[in-house]
């Protein structure tokens, strides 16, 4: 009835760099609760998209849109269309190695803290140990993203009644799901398995699908992981070379994890409909401290050519032309190309406050001037970083033939990966 996945638990592949965590008590049937939970139209308020939407497993769990879409839009991947849905700020973050994460989400409004204390924009339910787990049960509260607007009706025609909670009660929308999916018989017998002998509440649904995506997604499965750089070709040496050398990449993407988890303003183009009053001030919103408008949380590289477009806004639609972006990112930024956007979008950019994103600008330009042969090289070296899994895997990958609800199951819509 179900297309399950073997199940690798993470005690057991958890590499180098990567914390192993200790299974649950049940670690398939976590697994199996999570997989139908990470494709389940349930949670959102008007049933019509789930996390799986925008996070499309063979599309590298992102999808090759510059901004994505809200719910009330039409398709995945990229068919995906606005049809009554929003365009909304940031383009769609994969979710390679979050387990490890210390902050997660461009802005790193989810933190892990020193002490372990997890930082959020609301406050988070007792049980919520895991950075991740956190950042599983924001979108579910977004009005844009899952949850609907005030009068909303369902795609079934039932009243939207997640919408209709005030949005200072963040914990009765998350009650209100579980309510959802404990009227269904096969969650109820799904969560008795997976969590025998427990009142379910919220903590179950950020748990399960906190285990479904590090189990398939946290382990380092690559060829610079497996075999290093002495299986590499001349122009992945001479990337791999550059990158740890006279490129400097690695001040802000040093392994093994590829990102320092840190925050930079690289003078990104603005797109989109913003954040607020038209702008997305990235790390602001969160610090409230002038000096961190427009940093973002520098990315991981693992499987970044897999994963276009690329930076926060999807402003760049190569890896070589973000690549090249960081050479000179001043002049990049007069210079930019809408072209390269969606026609959609081109109207979009706000060259107004380009003066504002130089303010703060991070330096990340490299330690020697680089070549478009070089840049090159970079490029081939960021192939080696991209999970073997990913690079065969086909279009069903992780896709369950149904859910409990009945609601329709997001799938890759057919053809090959647009980056492969």
């Amino acid at each position: 009835m179900f297309r399950l996945l073997p199940l690798v638990l993470l005690v057991a592949c958890a590499s180098e760099g990567l914390p192993p965590t200790p299974p649950p008590v049940d670690g398939a049937a976590i697994f199996e609760l999570g997989q139908m939970l990470f494709f389940e139209r349930e949670l959102s308020g008007n049933r019509n998209v789930a996390c799986a939407t925008c996070h499309v497993p063979f599309l590298s769990t992102t999808e090759p849109l510059a901004l994505s879409i809200g719910q009330g839009g039409e398709g995945t991947g990229p068919t995906r269309a606005r049809g009554e849905g929003s365009i909304l700020p940031r383009h769609t973050s994969d979710l390679f190695h979050r387990g490890a994460a210390r902050s997660l989400l461009w802005d790193g409004r989810v933190e892990m803290l020193d002490d372990g204390t997890i930082r959020a924009p609301v406050p988070l339910p007792p049980g919520i140990t895991t950075a991740l787990q956190a950042q599983a049960l924001l979108p579910l509260l977004d009005r844009a993203e899952m949850r609907g607007h005030a009068g909303d009706v369902a795609v079934d025609g039932r009243a939207n009644e997640l919408a209709a909670i005030a949005d200072e009660r963040p914990e009765a929308v998350w009650d209100a799901i579980v309510a959802r999916l404990l009227a269904l018989e096969g969650y109820q017998f799904r969560f008795q398995i997976a969590f025998p002998d427990q009142e379910i509440t919220i903590v179950h649904v950020a748990q399960a699908l906190d285990f479904f995506e590090r189990s398939l997604w946290d382990p380092q499965r690559s060829r610079f992981d497996r075999e290093g750089p002495d299986s590499f070709s001349e122009a992945e040496r001479e990337g791999h070379d550059l990158f740890f050398g006279d490129a400097g990449c690695f001040r802000c993407h040093d392994a093994p994890l590829f990102t320092d988890e840190l925050f930079h303003n690289l003078a990104v183009p603005q797109i989109g409909p913003g954040k607020r009053d038209g702008l997305d001030e990235g790390r602001a919103l969160v610090t409230g401290d002038p000096a961190d408008r427009f940093r973002f949380r520098t990315p991981s590289l693992r499987n970044v050519h897999l994963t276009a477009p690329y930076m926060h806004d999807g402003a760049f639609a190569t890896l070589g032309g973000a690549i090249r972006h960081h050479l000179d990112p001043a002049t990049s930024l007069r210079e930019y190309d809408p072209e390269q956007l969606p026609s959609s979008l081109r109207a979009m950019r706000r060259d107004d406050v380009n003066g504002e994103l130089l303010e703060t600008l991070d330096d990340p330009r490299p330690f020697r001037a680089l070549n478009d042969a070089e840049v090159d090289a970079l490029v081939a070296f960021l192939h080696t970083l991209a999970d073997e899994p990913e690079l065969i895997k086909e279009p069903d990958h992780a896709v369950p033939v149904e859910v409990p609800s009945g609601l329709p199951v997001d799938h890759w819509p057919g053809g090959p990966h647009p980056s492969r």
